[in-house]
């Protein structure tokens, strides 16, 4: 049985935080583009702390000089993400374990991040998602 990432992603009702699916990643890439909403693949290998895990964020979401590799920046990007127009966001963040392992309350408080961010879209009726390829929060 094959999953309807299409739908499921179009539904900013059931949108939010959740672990990806084992080797779903490319279904929910290929059903983000189908549904020409934003999206961004968000390698996290390199990231040995908060501070590199916020600036490789904030550069791959492509987030305005502004923000400040802060928490209170990343949410604020996140709830107006106005320089990027789109009928809703899908974020995946890949290879995540070792921050996960080196900084595990900051990459909790990442994920609390962008749930909230979720709510907040949810509430505006448009769809943000964030896949990560590791338990936390979730």
């Amino acid at each position: 049985m094959t999953t309807d990432y299409k739908a499921i992603l179009a539904d900013a009702d059931i949108a939010g935080v959740f672990e990806t699916p084992p080797g779903a990643a490319d279904d929910i890439v290929n059903a983000a583009k189908s549904n020409e909403q934003a999206l961004y693949r968000i390698d996290l290998r390199g990231a040995r702390n908060r501070e590199e895990m916020l600036q490789l964020i904030g550069t791959a979401l492509e987030f305005p000089e502004w923000y400040g590799n802060n928490f209170d920046g990343l949410m604020d990007c996140l709830c107006d993400m106005g320089w990027q127009p789109a009928p809703g966001y899908v974020v995946v963040l890949e290879n995540s374990h070792n921050i996960y392992n080196i900084a595990y309350n900051d990459f909790n408080l990442l994920i609390d991040v962008f749930a909230e961010a979720a709510v907040k879209w949810r509430e505006q009726d448009k769809p943000f998602w964030c896949f990560v390829d590791q338990a936390a929060n979730i």
